[in-house]
C-alpha cells in the first residue's frame, strides 16, 4: 500500500530528480581531463627528464564541445609548450600541439579566439567542425596542425 506524501516531500524528491538529470553529465574539469589523458591517450602525457606537462586549462565550451589546454615545458631551456585539446560529449576528438599562445575562449558563435596581442589568422570553429592550421599573425610561417582522433 502506498503511503501519500506530503507536499514538501514531493518537492524535495522532485528537487534532487532534477539535480540529479542536470549534473548527470561529465563535467570536464583540468583535473579530469588529465585522468582521461592517462588513461585513454597516455602517449599525450608523454613525459621524459626533459618534458613535463605542467598544467592543464579549461577556455570554453559551445554546445557538446569543451576546449582543454595542456601546457609543457620542453628541453633543457625549459622552452614553453601549448597543446589544445577537443573534447566532444567528454571524449577527445582531436588536438592541436605547438601553439604559441593559448586561445582566450570561445565565443557564442563556436568560434575559438586567441587575445588580440597574439590573434590568429583562421579561427577553429567547432559549428562547422572546421579545424584548420593554425598560424599567428606575428608568427604567419609557423603553423599547428589539427591531429584528429575520431572520425
Amino acid at each position: 500500500m502506498l503511503k501519500k506524501l506530503s507536499p514538501i516531500t514531493t518537492t524535495l524528491i522532485l528537487a534532487l530528480m532534477w539535480s540529479g538529470l542536470t549534473n548527470a553529465g561529465t563535467k570536464l574539469t583540468p583535473q579530469w581531463t588529465e585522468r582521461y589523458l592517462f588513461k585513454h591517450h597516455p602517449i599525450l602525457l608523454k613525459n621524459s627528464h626533459t618534458d613535463h606537462v605542467l598544467a592543464f586549462y579549461y577556455f570554453g565550451s559551445f554546445k557538446d564541445f569543451t576546449i582543454m589546454g595542456m601546457e609543457r615545458v620542453k628541453g633543457d631551456e625549459y622552452e614553453p609548450r601549448n597543446t589544445i585539446l577537443v573534447f566532444k560529449d567528454s571524449v577527445l576528438q582531436g588536438y592541436y600541439e605547438n601553439l604559441m599562445v593559448f586561445p582566450a575562449g570561445v565565443n557564442p558563435q563556436g568560434e575559438v579566439f586567441f587575445p588580440a596581442n597574439r590573434d590568429a589568422l583562421v579561427r577553429i570553429d567547432l559549428a562547422n567542425n572546421h579545424y584548420p592550421n593554425i598560424a599567428f599573425k606575428s608568427a604567419p610561417n609557423i603553423e599547428s596542425t589539427y591531429t584528429k582522433f575520431n572520425p
